[in-house]
């Protein structure tokens, strides 16, 4: 079997030390005889590194590279020798604060190594006179950029600073156009994570080609059904072996598990940094989410009383694929940018589409779900894992209790973060934070969720709303919630709206749940169970 390149981004040392390489040419080939301006964004960990090296090598003339490859079998592509500048904004470092200065250091690196002095003072005039010195030597200028938007990103909270970075980026975009116009750009590619507007960063450059959700370009990162066949086979042996199961059997828990991401609705891709990690290990983890803290997301989406219910299922129209901007960061689009939404359905009417939105792999809803339900309990990780272990045992084993003495624990330091006491600041009051009456509905929510439980909320039934059904492989729990109400309200509702109606005929045994929960204990109060009599 072949060495797996976990990390590796360098395209010739994969091939020249023989290391595994999923053959992307064909996808790369279909870009370069379509266009010369493009951009892409994808989520971090996908390949956009490596495919930008592959670019490189592919315009630095290195045919012996591809030779085995479809380019190099299957194609008339010439290999012709260009100049090229890469940039790579991630080696910035972390949270850079003079972006300017470090991107003038950058293009006179550029221009030593290629020997031309450019005389000029500002970032724009240095970035246009050294592409303009460099294709007066005979051929225009081939220019790669990967994590352009990094210097952005890593100040989402630190607005100010995200908009002097963005205003550095949009002098340094700025020539670009007029390059092209006058024939010293052969090729210009630009990626990262996130889709900022044209306006804010490529007003100029209005023939940029978008790739990002393009069916054209649907397969050129991530790893096809045919292509994890095709490369993986003996792994995927090895790993039926360890696990003791079919190769149908395997197959079906790594594609539940790293299977699902799409940019055009019909395709389907494993994340490549999974899939290399769990054949270099042959366990089932999370590799990708643990690679990224998503404290920023979902602390936000707690403090902003964000449902995560409606983060599933999301539909969204063409136009929000192109509205992320700064002066108004919409959750699903930066949760979509990031990679924890995914398309899972388009639909086209007439001249409209539509798309479905949902996290794309057991691995990301579970990682995402479980960060959600520290961020919404304030309880460390340990504490959140404990407690789901003994929540599903208790609905498992038909022990309602169980789930509800965990239950308290998750909730049990709400009352401390979300209502402090309340305080005077310039002579004003100020309130104690009021929980929600949803915010209870949530935490069960996530918990049961993450499960990997059929979980239903907020079930419209013929004579009102069931608050939440959970089943299990042989039971069924049919939950109803009340704000400062005893438990038996809760059941009594149940009863008389006849919510169990519809599970007459199940074989599965029913249990009516009702908890009622206190504005001033912050938890649960009161709660009763019974299994209903069909």
């Amino acid at each position: 079997m072949k060495k797996l390149p976990v990390g590796l981004q360098n395209f010739a040392n994969i091939i020249q030390d023989d290391w595994l390489y999923v053959d992307k040419t064909e996808a790369v080939h279909r870009v370069l005889t379509s266009g010369n301006l493009f951009f892409l964004s994808r989520p971090r960990r996908f390949g956009k590194s490596l495919l930008v090296s592959t670019f490189r090598h592919l315009f630095g003339g290195k045919r012996e590279l591809f030779k085995d490859l479809y380019i190099g079998k299957h194609t008339d592509y010439d290999f012709e020798e260009y100049p090229v500048l890469q940039f790579n904004f991630a080696s910035l470092g972390y949270k850079v604060n003079d972006l300017e200065e470090l991107l003038i250091e950058q293009l006179q690196q550029h221009a030593d190594g290629f020997g031309v002095v450019v005389n000029a003072s500002n970032l724009s005039g240095i970035f246009k006179g050294l592409v303009e010195k460099i294709a007066e030597k005979g051929k225009p200028v081939v220019i790669l950029i990967d994590e352009y938007d990094k210097p952005i990103v890593d100040f989402l909270k630190n607005t100010e600073k995200a908009k002097e970075n963005q205003a550095v980026l949009r002098r340094f975009f700025s020539p670009l156009k007029d390059l092209e116009a006058r024939g010293h750009l052969r090729f210009l590619f630009i990626t990262g994570v996130s889709k900022f507007s044209k306006v804010s960063l490529f007003s100029d450059l209005n023939n940029l080609k978008d790739l990002s959700i393009s069916e054209f370009s649907h397969d050129l990162l991530g790893i096809t059904h045919s292509e994890m066949l095709d490369n993986f086979a003996p792994f995927i042996e090895v790993a039926a072996q360890k696990y003791k199961m079919s190769k149908t059997e395997i197959l079906e828990g790594i594609k539940l598990w790293y299977n699902g991401y799409s940019y055009d609705g019909k395709t389907w891709l494993y994340n490549p940094f999974s899939i290399l990690n769990f054949f270099g290990e042959y366990k089932f983890r999370n590799y990708w989410f643990a690679t990224g803290t998503p404290t920023f997301l979902v602390e936000t989406i707690r403090d902003q009383h964000i449902v995560p219910q409606e983060l599933e299922d999301v539909k969204v129209s063409d136009t929000f694929f192109d509205k992320f901007s700064l002066e108004k960061i919409e959750m699903v689009g930066l949760l979509f940018q990031t990679g924890y939404l995914t398309i899972k359905e388009i639909k086209q009417r007439g001249f409209e589409r539509s798309y479905i939105l949902n996290y794309p792999n057991l691995e990301v809803r579970r990682a995402f779900v479980h960060n959600l339900l520290e961020a919404f309990s304030f309880q460390p990780a340990s504490t959140v894992g404990g407690a789901l272990i003994n929540m599903q045992e208790g609905l498992e084993t038909g022990k309602p209790q169980l789930f509800v003495e965990q239950l308290t624990i998750l909730l049990s330091d709400i009352s401390y973060h979300l209502l402090p006491p309340a305080k005077k600041t310039n002579g004003k009051l100020i309130k104690p934070f009021e929980v929600w009456e949803g915010y209870f509905h949530t935490i069960i929510y996530l918990a049961t969720s993450f499960m990997g439980l059929y979980v239903q909320v907020e079930i419209t039934k013929h004579q009102g709303r069931l608050d939440l059904i959970a089943e299990t492989e042989d039971f069924l729990y049919l939950m109803e919630f009340k704000l400062d109400e005893p438990a038996k309200n809760a059941i009594a509702q149940i009863k008389a709206r006849q919510y169990a109606a519809a599970y007459q005929n199940s074989t599965k045994s029913v249990y009516l749940v009702g908890i009622g929960f206190s504005k001033e204990m912050r938890n649960v109060e009161t709660w009763e169970a019974e299994i209903w009599n069909n």
